[in-house]
């Protein structure tokens, strides 16, 4: 079996999450929620303004933020592949400017030729390279986009896509209220592996966020649906500060009730939780989401502003 043959299980192998999908591509990896906040919320972030990881939950919300700011995360996948995201967030003077990357790692593999000789080793990596800018359309009315370069690797092997991403949010600050939608991953893939094109993980977001008036407390939740897949998903999260400088989060994705394989773990399956510590102008956020017997990840992600 040659490299090319072995493509197919390698993208299953790299990917847990593409059991759990309709249609398994190479690019599900954009599947992956980014962030300890966000991922400590569940992911339910398409209507949390003023948020640096909007450039990847809506980037109508980054015309929220008055400051520079950056950050950089560091998560500890599943079978320890190794993933980071790093972000630059730019007020202008009309709009909001953001750049991200988003890198994978997979390490390497034990090349196999048709007779099972070794061919030494090979590689497999994917990134993802978003330019974003927010504005606002009318008081409290922000619109936003992302054009994203995407590539995956496996050995010499290349496979390259064209997206956007178009987000809409609209603030209600007399009532605490916030409501986002968008549409992420509209595009097409430029390069393939070999004959066939993966696509997109195309999907549509819908949500709201409200801080409580009388409790020290922000809830968000969302309705995900992707194209590829017959059921819509809903994200949950909560967010309490418990002081100035500390928040404890708690979040639910319904992508849990797919990995439930009827193990005690089972309880915890799309469960997640995390920390945030605020000092003065930087913050060091954590996040913990169980996926049940399958595994769990850890997020650390360490922000500040300029």
């Amino acid at each position: 079996m040659n490299r090319k043959n072995i493509f197919p299980l390698i993208v299953l192998f790299l990917f847990p999450s593409l059991l759990f999908s309709g249609n398994p591509t190479g690019f599900n990896f954009l599947r992956t929620l980014v962030g300890a906040r966000p991922s400590a919320m569940g992911g339910a972030f398409v209507a949390v303004p003023a948020d640096i990881y909007d450039t990847i939950y809506n980037p109508a919300g980054l015309a929220a933020i008055n400051t520079r700011q950056g950050t950089i995360t560091y998560l500890n996948h599943l079978l320890d592949f190794q993933s980071g995201y790093a972000a630059y967030v730019h007020p202008l003077k009309q709009g909001t400017l953001g750049i991200g990357i988003l890198f994978f790692d997979f390490g390497q593999f034990e090349g196999k030729d048709e007779r099972n000789n070794d061919t030494g080793e090979f590689g497999a990596n994917s990134l993802a390279f978003s330019l974003s800018y927010s504005t606002s359309l009318i008081k409290n009315v922000y619109v936003g986009g992302s054009g994203k370069f995407i590539r995956f690797q496996i050995d010499d092997f290349n496979s390259t896509a064209l997206a956007l991403d178009l987000g809409l949010l609209v603030s209600f600050p007399d009532k605490l209220l916030n409501i986002g939608a968008g549409v992420f991953n509209l595009g097409k893939t430029t390069s393939a592996f070999i004959d066939t094109k993966d696509d997109l993980p195309l999907n549509i977001q819908v949500g709201l966020s409200k801080r409580l008036e009388h409790l020290p407390l922000l809830v968000s939740g969302s309705l995900v649906k992707f194209t590829d897949d017959d059921g819509v998903d809903f994200r949950l999260g909560g967010e309490f500060t418990l002081t100035e400088e500390l928040f404890l989060r708690l979040g639910y994705n319904s992508l849990g009730r797919d990995q439930k394989v009827n193990t005690d773990k089972d309880r915890l399956a799309g469960v997640s939780i995390g920390l945030g510590f605020k000092v003065n102008k930087f913050n060091l956020d954590y996040s913990f989401s169980s996926f049940g017997e399958v595994g769990s990840l850890n997020r650390l992600t360490f922000s500040g502003r300029f």
